[in-house]
């Protein structure tokens, strides 16, 4: 490993990318993440709309980034209302589904905290990281360049951002899949690289450094052979039956017209 300076507490903040009807899903996130990581020393903050939540022993601010609005704020303009209200320079981006089953790996994730400085990455993703190659090695033993014609090189899954790289890819009109596909496109034009753990290291979900499996919810819908055993054993309560179940590999619906998405592609280009 080189020899880094470690970054103070105050340079990372726990972002959980939420909305106010996902609401069901925060207990468990919350009551999971202080089980398994109980000590955590950095600020979170809770991408809400509207909506104040607070759980006990957790620094947890809401961003209620749509307060006083008259109008629904689409999903990508939520995001980057609470991205502009961060001071930190980077931030842990979690969603409020990614339901820890296993002690956090603080040691290693400090390690690639302060790699992302000493090498001016943009970001290093953390999970998910079957089929989004191909990689390129950089001077890392733990991480590895996502190839810049990578289709999905933009995730949303568990990873470490530069706040800033982050918020000058999205555009506000783009859904979380868009922000992905084109995002990733958008990628390319970076200075700082966009990066992943090793896959020869963290293939083993007993690796992962924030232990979850993507995701709890697809479709708004519950993923119950992710999330029943996990609750059951940790005692939480929840009535499947109020948000349904999602069944993998269940075809999901397009909600927008192939015109209309020609359009966005058209938008999300620059």
């Amino acid at each position: 490993m080189n020899q880094q300076i470690i970054l103070p507490a105050n340079d990372l903040t726990i972002f959980v990318n939420t909305s106010d009807n996902f609401e069901d899903c925060w207990d468990p996130f919350f009551k999971l993440f202080k089980t398994y990581w109980p000590d955590c020393p950095y600020p979170i903050v809770l991408n809400t709309e509207t909506k104040e939540y607070k759980y006990e022993g957790l620094n947890i601010i809401c961003s209620k980034v749509a307060a006083g609005e008259s109008r629904r704020l689409g999903w990508s303009e939520c995001l980057m209302r609470a991205l502009d209200r961060i001071d930190s320079t980077y931030i842990l981006y979690l969603q409020e589904d990614y339901f820890l089953e296993s002690v956090v790996k603080v040691d290693l994730l400090t390690h690639l905290l302060n790699e992302m400085s000493s090498l001016n990455l943009g970001a290093i993703r953390l999970s998910g990281t079957d089929g989004i190659g191909p990689f390129h090695a950089i001077n890392s033993s733990l991480v590895v360049e996502v190839a810049k014609g990578a289709k999905w090189r933009l995730s949303l899954q568990a990873g470490l951002w530069d706040r800033g790289v982050l918020r000058s890819l999205i555009r506000k009109h783009e859904t979380p899949w868009q922000l992905e596909s084109y995002g990733s496109f958008r990628t390319r034009r970076l200075k700082k690289k966009i990066c992943s753990v090793n896959q020869k290291t963290f293939s083993d979900f007993d690796n992962n450094i924030f232990p979850y499996r993507p995701t709890g919810v697809v479709a708004g819908r519950w993923v119950l052979d992710v999330v029943r055993p996990l609750f059951e054993k940790h005692g939480i309560n929840i009535d499947f039956n109020v948000r349904g179940s999602h069944i993998r590999g269940q075809r999901l619906k397009k909600r927008k017209s192939l015109f209309v998405r020609f359009i966005d592609r058209l938008r999300s280009v620059f």
